[in-house]
C-alpha cells in the first residue's frame, strides 16, 4: 500500500478517513470495478461544493508497489 499527498508529492504513513454510508458503499462498487475490470486503472470518490472540489480519494491497483 502506498499513500501519498497529492499537493505536496509527499508520502503519508497513516491517515484516518471517515466515509458516510453512502460514501462507504460508493467506495465498495468503485473497488469491485477495479478487481473486475483491469483496464480501469484508478477510480475517483469526489466531494463538490458548488462547481469545486472539497475533497478527492483516489485508488488504483498498482501491481508495482512494494510491500516491504
Amino acid at each position: 500500500m502506498r499513500i501519498m499527498d497529492y499537493e505536496t508529492n509527499r508520502s503519508l504513513s497513516d491517515i484516518g478517513v471517515y466515509l458516510t454510508l453512502d460514501e462507504a458503499a460508493e467506495l465498495s462498487a468503485y473497488l469491485q470495478v477495479l478487481q473486475t475490470r483491469p483496464e480501469i486503472q484508478r477510480v475517483h470518490l469526489s466531494e463538490i461544493l458548488g462547481s469545486q472540489l472539497q475533497r478527492e480519494i483516489t485508488v488504483g491497483i498498482d501491481e508495482r508497489v512494494s510491500l516491504a
